[in-house]
């Protein structure tokens, strides 16, 4: 089984993440999503990153690009290459694979999107984290059989890091 978080933005889906990972021995994979210091400004790049790493603030690794007055611009290239790169190497020697976040900036990412969904119907479990608000593509996420959609709220987050395993199960 595999378990995706949802919930509100800045609500801690990230963090009961790696909480779960810190109360874990295993090896993990993947790919993990963030902005820089710079999270409050209107102009600012959201940043992809293997999820096993630290946190890079490096223009190669941006996913897409925001400005002000302008919708946010998404990078689809640097989905379809550094995403499918950091999925891939995670299915050749990890327990577990995080997939913190997907969202609707990857909607025209159609080579990310499938090595997701090829994933989910392996046999090594995922950790991962939807956007609340998206639609199109992260519905075949939400409705795969072989995930457990979980919304993270102040009143769960703290007790979710020992639950989540449960679920899933293999590790």
């Amino acid at each position: 089984m595999h378990v995706f978080l949802t919930g509100e933005i800045q609500v801690g889906k990230s963090t009961v993440i790696a909480k779960t990972l810190s109360l874990q021995n295993i090896t993990y994979g993947g790919f993990k999503t963030y902005f820089g210091p710079d999270r409050a400004s209107y102009n600012k790049l959201l940043y992809m990153n293997s999820a096993a790493d630290s946190y890079i603030y490096n223009e190669e690794l941006a996913v897409a690009r925001f400005q002000t007055g302008c919708p946010p611009l998404p990078l689809t290239d640097k989905f379809n290459t550094l995403g499918v790169q950091f999925i891939r190497q995670s299915r050749l020697s990890s327990d577990l694979i995080i997939m913190d976040e997907c969202g609707s900036l990857e909607r025209d990412a159609t080579l990310f999107q499938e090595e997701i969904l090829n994933v989910l119907d392996g046999s090594i479990p995922v950790l991962g984290v939807i956007k609340l608000l998206s639609k199109g593509w992260t519905d075949c996420i939400r409705n795969h059989p072989n995930v457990k959609l979980i919304t993270v709220t102040h009143e769960n987050r703290n007790e979710l890091p020992q639950v989540i395993p449960h679920f899933i199960g293999n590790f």
